[in-house]
């Protein structure tokens, strides 16, 4: 297990590279620069000083020498400075992503154990008006975008029924406390959670229909065993591969969706910082969380082949 967790970080090293090429160059063709970005139209910059100050940021540099300083300081472990406000990125990312990762934690966990649940049920009872309402709920979640989700439970639960807040992590002038915590984070965290409980399910339905008719199930039953203990140990164990697949893709797309819910429920991530860092043209800051975001697939990816041993004993690396 060692030796093939290494041999993918190894791997992995030459794929980052081409991600930092690929990363430097997109936000170098963005529209605009940051210097520009920061001037506003009641306090215009004379030319020399725009030049001034874009020399002082390396802008004025050609492309290959700026990626060669960028490069450079990521190999010291430096993500760089931002060009709006001078503070590390890396420090910026590390003040930020304990709240994306609260966020994308709690909506994962809600997704796998609703998905789970709900797809075993729907596959034990097929055809049943509980598998057709199941679909229903499945295709309908799969077919709403998370932020359209998002804004239909700020206008029920926050808007009309006034049970959770708005925006933010905790209100506003009081001290931090984890129920208070807990009543911003589930309206971004049921928006996340809601798209993904629907895929899961729908996934983990196919896979249980594919095993439950199996004569390892059919064993199992002919020797007595509680139908639950069936399902757990013989159904689920060996359904559960594919699901793992997909609920290790679906780490990824978490962490791009999060961009959008946290906009929309201010929820002070990395997410909300990316799309200011766009507003903004503030380039270390847009080429760390891609490379961050590069970081979190391949790492996702890997967690995913490692965990399919601890599902299926059957499956060993070397």
């Amino acid at each position: 297990m060692t030796t093939y967790i290494v041999r993918r970080i190894l791997i992995s090293l030459p794929i980052i590279l081409v991600i930092t090429v690929i990363v430097f160059l997109l936000a170098n063709m963005m529209p605009g620069d940051a210097v520009m970005a920061m001037i506003s139209s009641d306090s215009p910059m004379e030319a020399d000083l725009i030049k001034l100050r874009q020399g002082q940021l390396g802008l004025d540099l050609p492309l290959y020498e700026q990626y060669g300083r960028w490069l450079g300081n990521l190999l010291k472990g430096s993500l760089g400075y931002s060009f709006q406000t001078g503070e590390p990125v890396g420090q910026m990312i590390l003040t930020r992503i304990p709240a994306t990762l609260e966020l994308m934690g709690l909506s994962l966990l809600i997704s796998v154990i609703l998905g789970v649940f709900l797809g075993t049920i729907s596959a034990m009872k097929q055809y049943s008006p509980m598998d057709y309402g199941l679909t229903l709920f499945g295709f309908t979640g799969i077919s709403i975008p998370d932020f359209f989700l998002g804004m239909i439970l700020i206008f029920i639960f926050a808007l009309k029924l006034g049970w959770f807040p708005t925006s933010g992590m905790v209100t506003a002038g009081t001290e931090f406390s984890w129920s208070d915590n807990l009543r911003h984070l589930f309206l971004p965290a049921l928006a996340l959670a809601l798209v993904r409980t629907s895929v899961f399910m729908r996934y983990t339905r196919a896979s249980v229909l594919e095993v439950i008719n199996e004569d390892y199930v059919r064993t199992a039953r002919a020797k007595g065993m509680t139908e639950r203990v069936v399902t757990v140990r013989h159904i689920l164990r060996n359904a559960l591969i594919p699901v793992i697949t997909v609920i290790g893709i679906n780490l990824t797309v978490l962490f791009a969706g999060s961009v959008i819910i946290e906009t929309i429920f201010q929820w002070p991530g990395i997410g909300m910082m990316f799309i200011n860092a766009i507003a903004l043209r503030d380039s270390p800051v847009i080429m760390g969380y891609v490379l961050i975001s590069a970081f979190v697939v391949l790492l996702a990816n890997l967690v995913t082949d490692v965990t399919y041993s601890f599902a299926d004993p059957r499956i060993r690396y070397e």
